[in-house]
């Protein structure tokens, strides 16, 4: 078996091994065929995608790792960065940003994050490039309309997804002494609270950000601490003024 072969079978056991991202629903059975792995993607909440769920193929050259996988929307989504004949995405990861460091996992936690900050730089879609740069609230609009419409049902996969919150931060160090790590990853009601740090010495995930938009609300600690204080703060007396 070639180092190429090898390589691909690990980065497949791995990715089946342990789910990256409760929204990234992998088939039960395993992969049919190691060159093409097929799964669903669900629209992470706080963002115009969050009711549905999308069909993603990715295909993997015999040239893997040294060349990069492509990635495809097998159902039909309206995205600067994703092809509107083909369904292609358009990520720099993919393309020029490029390391034989990056493994699959990592490859579809930036599809997601595609969902949650698209880069109108790299549009594919010209007319959701445009729209995201001049009328994020239109874009927004058009975005959750296109999912009611197209999109697979996001409750269909209830069942399949667990808790969004990850337990502990999972390291990894190859033989060439790269680490990656993913750290915990929590969404919750008052907004979103994301956080994937994985190969940043070499800026894998740039130009993403993983920040939500206009969103001031306290973080969970900021808000136990407030929490605390509010329970230990003794009533304050009246003190009145008596009269002669």
């Amino acid at each position: 078996m070639t180092s190429s072969a090898a390589r691909l079978r690990n980065d497949v056991a791995n990715l089946f091994k342990t789910s990256c991202h409760p929204d990234i629903v992998l088939p039960s059975d395993g992969p049919q065929d190691l060159t093409t792995i097929t799964l669903h993607l669900l629209g992470p909440t706080s963002t115009p995608y969050s009711e549905g769920a999308w069909k993603l193929t990715l295909k993997i050259p015999a040239e893997y790792p040294n060349s990069p996988p492509k990635a495809y929307f097998e159902t039909k989504i309206f995205h600067p960065n994703v092809a509107v004949g083909t369904g292609e995405v358009c990520v720099d990861t993919l393309k020029r940003d490029w390391s034989p460091n990056v493994d699959l996992r990592h490859v579809l936690l930036v599809v997601r994050c595609l969902l949650i900050e698209p880069n109108p730089e790299s549009a594919l879609n010209e007319e959701a490039g445009k729209l995201l740069l001049e009328n994020f609230a239109d874009f927004e609009r058009m975005a959750r309309l296109m999912t009611s419409v197209h999109a697979l049902k996001r409750s269909a996969f209830a069942s399949a997804t667990t808790s969004a919150e990850f337990s502990s931060p999972t390291d990894n160090t190859d033989e060439n002494g790269y680490t990656t790590t993913i750290y915990s990853d929590s969404e919750t009601d008052s907004g979103r609270s994301s956080t994937i740090n994985a190969l940043d010495t070499m800026n894998v995930l740039r130009p993403l950000e993983h920040t939500q938009r206009g969103s001031s609300a306290p973080t969970p600690s900021s808000q136990s601490k407030l929490s605390l204080k509010s329970k230990d703060a003794k009533p304050k007396k009246k003190v009145g003024i008596k009269r002669l």
